[in-house]
């Protein structure tokens, strides 16, 4: 099956201060015109506009793998020693949740229509094998999914089609896998291999569905967004320009644009990064926000 291209324009928004050296997990408020994004090896939380791309950023008592929203809009941030809330008028970090494993962190996540998160850990040394991904319940416990991974990422809850995806970027790894995802309790069956990045720039790392259930996901080291179609082909790539992409999120009234993460390249790497299409050319979804407590 060839792989076509689709043409983009781009703007960068400007960042607090340098660029992020790593960043990653673009969360959209639509009710406020806000982008929440982490900078893991800088420690820090950004607060982007999307329109004027003025940046607000506060540091982190910990490295920082994701943000997601609570209902009310409240950044949740899953870092080193747990999942927290914070609270911008007092920069104030209060833990939600315990990451109870020694030597991990969280890194990726994801929540689903039903505002159920899944979350994924792993060794702040990036140690082969030790990796894991997890759904937190009603009781805020951290319920075990798949393990036997290295670096976690790619996860999305499709639940209108009952599949849940997940990658390892680990370079010698470079799969996507997805499985069958229950609407009824969230838990997920076997996982079987989606595709193989093997051989193509880059290496898988945050994804996202469009709203005919493709898979996007950004090529780390690949300078590109790779979409495939429900039986796992490539169907096209988006070129981006920066080198390092981490992790896509889709904005608009249609979602037909783009925001999209990146780690530090010497040039615009690590500046958040609006991407817009011809109209009509994509239609994402929208981000779910975390049902916490309830």
């Amino acid at each position: 099956m060839a792989t076509s291209r689709i043409s983009a324009a781009y703007r960068f928004a400007q960042p607090a201060g340098a660029a992020a050296l790593l960043g990653e997990s673009p969360a959209v408020d639509d009710r406020t015109g806000h982008v929440w994004w982490v900078d893991i090896a800088g420690r820090q939380l950004n607060r982007t506009h999307k329109e004027s791309g003025e940046t607000e950023a506060w540091p982190s008592p910990e490295e920082p793998g994701f943000v997601v929203l609570l209902r009310d809009g409240t950044p949740a941030i899953g870092m080193e020693t747990g999942i927290f809330a914070f609270e911008p008028e007092s920069s104030g970090f209060r833990k939600l949740i315990d990451q109870p494993r020694g030597g991990h962190r969280f890194n990726d996540a994801t929540v689903g229509a039903d505002g159920t998160l899944f979350v994924s850990t792993m060794t702040r040394d990036v140690a082969a094998g030790e990796a894991a991904i997890f759904r937190v319940d009603r009781s805020a416990a951290l319920v075990p999914v798949t393990d036997g991974l290295t670096i976690p990422n790619g996860m999305v809850a499709d639940l209108k089609r009952e599949r849940f995806y997940f990658s390892d970027s680990e370079p010698r790894t470079r799969r996507i896998w997805v499985a069958d995802l229950d609407p009824t309790d969230d838990t997920i069956g076997t996982p079987a291999l989606f595709a193989s990045m093997e051989g193509l720039p880059g290496r898988p790392d945050g994804a996202a569905v469009d709203a005919s259930g493709r898979y996007w996901i950004a090529a780390v080291d690949g300078a590109a967004l790779y979409v495939y179609t429900l039986s796992g082909e490539r169907e096209f790539e988006v070129p981006l320009p920066v080198r390092y992409p981490t992790k896509l999120a889709f904005l608009g009234t249609n979602r037909d644009s783009l925001v999209v993460t990146s780690k530090a390249d010497g040039q615009d790497g690590g500046k958040l990064l609006f991407v817009t299409f011809p109209h009509g050319t994509i239609r994402g979804t929208a981000q779910h926000r975390w049902r916490f407590g309830g």
